[in-house]
């Protein structure tokens, strides 16, 4: 299997500079480079790569080295940054956290500078190739997801020391909250499987998505869809994305497309969703997709791509979201959020770009999913005429779903409590006036 090459980014505004030390580096060190000629450049590649080094000069118009450097810093990039000048990095204060600052090439000793860089990052990585040796045949499986799964598909380990784990499940076994209790009250939260099996383990995902979808019927058909919403969000969040899991994710969009296009009245599904108990993830997400759908129907919208991009954006808006969190509103107002919180659009889009067949613009829309048109909006407090018509749609259902769940904690949700609910949002402007009016014409309750 062809080993993947590491991505590079040279940063620099000199054409010249930037062309031999991408000469130099492709002559030592097997990779793919990429150039940026300002510090804003290269911010804008980062955000939408990642790079395992970065070589980067300092003085530069349009954000110098300094300001790369703090972004990498406040994003915990996962690359190297290597400062190349013919300054030092302790002349300039932003280098004194050095977490991110893997070495320095002084300017003009550009040959010589890279194969020192070069020669730190292989000696580097066969210290860490040494020192994992011994977990390179185990993965971790979080309990959460065997609890979702309520069985063991492989044999499960516990690691009791460094490069030593011991059964604890043979494939096949059950698992249920008991298992669950014994090992978050000890405070562990993943066991080990071996690496080999990691196919055997999304094989076992998918049919156990497949066998909930098709057990469906006529009236449990939103738990069903809502459970395998569950076990989809588990995954992601355990192992990220992979091709494997393809299927399962087209399997949830065309069943919860059909949903959104019944002939069911959108107050019938939203009250049959209030009652359930589970998820806040799932359920939230679910809704929005039901009600994103109705309101696009109603503004006319009603397209199957349309249709498509808003159930995708709603299915996994929020997959980097964490599980403690029950209302996403509820946190914005408060303002007590961290940089996870902060990140979940951005990187929830991201994950979606490598999916197959997504519909385009489907990521903006994910990444606008709180940008209200003012300067409370996140990540980038967009001003509303910046904001898709389909992003505007996603955040206010976003909102309206979130204030639905608020209310029904208290008694019955009315359309004045929840006119009441969404009144700041976005300084009411036309376009969410406009869909706030619509909202009566799509029998709610």
């Amino acid at each position: 299997m062809e080993v993947e090459k590491p991505n590079v980014l040279i940063v620099d505004d000199e054409d010249e500079i930037r062309e031999i030390l991408t000469f130099f580096v492709k002559s030592v060190y097997p990779c793919n480079v990429s150039e940026a000629i300002n510090g804003e450049d290269a911010i804008d590649q980062l955000k939408k790569q990642n790079f395992q080094l970065v070589i980067c000069d300092y003085n530069m118009p349009v954000k110098n080295g300094g300001e790369v450097y703090r972004y990498m810093i406040e994003t915990d990039q996962p690359a190297k940054y290597v400062m190349c000048s013919s300054d030092t990095p302790q002349t300039f204060p932003v280098f004194k956290d050095s977490s991110h600052l893997f070495g320095y090439i002084q300017k003009p000793n550009l040959m010589n500078g890279v194969k020192e860089i070069v020669e730190k990052i292989k000696v580097e990585s066969t210290k860490m190739s040494q020192s994992s040796a011994l977990e390179k045949d185990f993965f971790p499986i979080g309990i959460n997801l065997l609890l979702t799964l309520r069985n063991v598909p492989v044999d499960v380990f516990i690691k009791i020391a460094e490069g030593k784990h011991v059964k604890v499940y043979s494939a096949g076994s059950a698992f249920d909250e008991t298992d669950f209790l014994k090992f978050s009250e000890k405070h562990i939260d993943k066991l080990y499987t071996e690496s080999l099996t990691s196919k055997v383990i999304f094989q076992s995902i998918e049919d156990h998505v497949q066998q909930l979808l098709k057990k469906r019927t006529k009236a449990n058909q939103v738990e069903a869809v809502i459970e395998a919403q569950s076990v989809i969000l588990s995954t992601f969040k355990e192992f990220g994305f992979d091709d494997l899991m393809v299927p399962m994710v087209e399997a949830q969009i065309e069943e919860t497309l059909k949903i959104c296009n019944s002939d069911k009245t959108l107050g019938l599904l939203l009250g049959k969703m209030l009652k359930m108990q589970g998820s806040y993830l799932a359920k939230h997400s679910f809704m929005l997709a039901a009600i994103t759908v109705a309101l696009a129907n109603k503004m006319g919208w009603n397209s199957d791509l349309t249709a498509q991009k808003l159930v995708m954006s709603s299915l996994f808006h929020d997959v980097f979201l964490k599980e403690s969190v029950d209302n996403e509103v509820v946190v914005l107002k408060s303002g007590q959020y961290d940089g996870d919180f902060l990140d979940h659009p951005k990187k929830a889009a991201e994950l979606l770009e490598r999916i197959p067949k997504v519909p385009p613009d489907t990521g903006r829309i994910i990444l606008e999913q709180h940008e209200v048109g003012e300067e409370s909006g996140i990540p980038r407090a967009m001003p509303i005429h910046e904001t898709s018509p389909l992003g505007q749609l996603f955040t206010f259902s976003h909102y309206l779903v979130d204030a639905i769940l608020i209310l029904s904690k208290s008694g019955p949700v009315t359309y004045d409590k929840l006119e009441a609910q969404l009144s700041g949002l976005g300084g009411q402007s036309s376009k969410y006036k406009k869909l706030m009016g619509l909202l009566k014409e799509i029998d709610l309750f």
